[in-house]
């Protein structure tokens, strides 16, 4: 192994022989390595490597485990999440965790609420550390309004500043871009240089390799719960860490041969989507498009564009009642449920994963053959054989990584759970297929893993209606892309024509 480590650097962080064992799984095993002041440190490997399961540990969330870990020479246990703020330990989570009920403000405060001089909780001084924060992100967030209000990317922001209120000095950041645009990674990763300059010690964990090798120091490799790798950045590339990840080379997706759409199946004409109260007026204003038989067509936009709601008018599932026309094989359709739109042939897989798409409760056998209980009964009754043989065929199909199917979802790795999200509407053997952001936290080797299944759904005649925040992604498998601005259809460019300049330009642009 490799030891990479920066010389005229103390150790702030070191780990010695810590191991985590959960029913079935070893999710760590033998980790061993230190982590230097100021330096930004990141952590890579596939879904389910134990990169989260580690930095839990770290920062008070998991208190059960084996070996010990030391922050500035002080060994330390912690026995929840205060143990580790109290020692300047702060964490970014992938999975948002946050009360949607509250304010933004009272979110960032939660359990350490500001107080007048007589012991009441002072909402206006709260506002007010909250507008300075989100200055320091460059966005504009409402403090006042409820978070379960603020679509995926705002939510994720407000986890960002709820680490920074917390003033640490060792920021852990799981995914922290997973959901943001562009435009606000790029202000993200200002933030990250100014804490630096101010000596804040950042680990870093990320399936994106151009921001894992824009920024970091050292990568250290995980795989199967053990460190293969602890390398400088200077002395290894994007494609030697990922082999490393996965200890294979990751096949990319091959569209040598081009796709061959068929027939029509999807027609929108001059969809809107009100937005009763806001000065535009519209959601979305008069979309217009076409998709076929066997074609993946991409939407693009920047956040707010209108991507989710597209997708959400379509099911039946918008906040409002769209107008226009949606025209299902010919046929008109007007769906005011998304049962309606099951049954119509369409499936949707949501962007926000946590709050839309698991059933927490549920163990993974019971996520995936929930829209198809009727399948699995007789006489009222859950057929259990039946019901797993189909569980079993989804699983290995999708290669979902779980320690049997009984198993708690919670249990699953981010990009485990989605895939079991996507199996449960394969089974509804849906003809239309609504994916937004269907790969926000999902390792490279399950991003491949899903363009190859998209590519196979298609060439068997499925039509895809895919939304990114990544635009290679977008380039990479749409045979089609459409770009939104403002709610509005700003462009539209086959496969040959598309670039990133242009889509971008696009989704700029000021439609009106």
């Amino acid at each position: 192994m490799n030891d990479a480590r920066p010389s005229n650097a103390n150790p702030v962080i070191s780990f010695q022989g810590v191991t985590k064992e959960f029913p079935g799984v070893i999710a760590l095993q033998g980790i061993t390595f230190d982590v230097h002041e100021g330096e930004f440190f990141s952590i890579c490997g596939e879904n389910g490597a134990g990169k989260s399961t580690l930095m839990k540990i770290l920062s008070g969330v998991i208190t059960q485990y084996e070996g010990h870990f030391s922050v500035r020479g002080d060994q330390s246990r912690f026995s929840g999440t205060r143990d580790a703020e109290r020692a300047g330990i702060a964490i970014i989570h992938q999975e948002l965790n946050l009360v949607e009920q509250l304010s933004v403000a009272a979110n960032l405060f939660l359990g350490r609420e500001k107080r007048n001089r007589w012991g009441l909780i002072d909402d206006w001084a709260m506002e007010r550390e909250a507008r300075e924060l989100f200055g320091q992100l460059e966005c504009d967030v409402d403090p006042r309004v409820p978070v379960g209000r603020l679509r995926v990317g705002d939510q994720q922001l407000v986890e960002i500043a709820k680490a920074l209120s917390l003033r640490a000095d060792i920021l852990i950041m799981d995914e922290p871009t997973s959901a943001l645009t562009e435009s606000e990674v790029a202000r993200l990763f200002r933030v990250i240089a100014r804490l630096r300059e101010s000596g804040v010690t950042i680990l870093y964990i990320s399936h994106k390799m151009e921001e894992v090798f824009r920024l970091s120091d050292r990568i250290m490799v995980l795989r199967d719960g053990q460190m293969v790798s602890l390398l400088k950045r200077s002395e290894t590339n994007a494609q030697q860490v990922t082999q490393l990840m996965v200890g294979r080379e990751i096949a990319t997706l091959d569209c040598s041969e081009p796709r061959r759409p068929g027939e029509v199946v999807l027609e929108v004409k001059n969809l809107s989507l009100p937005w009763p109260g806001h000065v535009r007026g519209w959601r979305l204003k008069d979309i217009s498009f076409a998709l076929r038989r066997g074609e993946i067509v991409g939407v693009a936009g920047l956040m707010g564009a209108g991507r989710t709601e597209l997708l959400e008018s379509l099911f039946g599932a918008s906040s409002q009642v769209p107008e226009g026309e949606i025209l299902i094989r010919g046929k008109r359709m007007k769906f005011t449920h998304p049962s309606q739109a099951k049954d119509a042939g369409i499936a949707l897989v949501t962007e926000d994963r946590k709050r839309l798409g698991l059933f927490a409760q549920m163990n993974v056998r019971e996520n995936i053959s929930l829209c198809r209980l009727a399948k699995t009964s007789s006489g009222g009754m859950i057929q259990g054989g039946r019901e797993g043989r189909m569980v079993a065929e989804i699983v290995d199909q999708l290669g979902i990584r779980t320690a049997g199917t009984s198993v708690p979802i919670t249990s699953l790795s981010g990009g485990n759970q989605q895939k079991c999200i996507i199996g449960r509407w394969l089974l509804t053997e849906p003809q239309i297929l609504l994916l937004d952001d269907p790969t926000r936290g999902i390792d490279v080797g399950a991003k491949a893993e899903l363009y190859r299944l998209m590519d196979r759904l298609c060439r068997d005649g499925m039509a895809i209606l895919l939304t990114s925040s990544e635009l290679p992604e977008l380039l990479a498998v749409s045979d089609r892309i459409l770009v939104l601005s403002e709610g509005r259809l700003s462009g539209e460019f086959s496969r040959s024509e598309a670039t990133e300049e242009k889509i971008l330009t696009a989704a700029m642009q000021s439609v009106g």
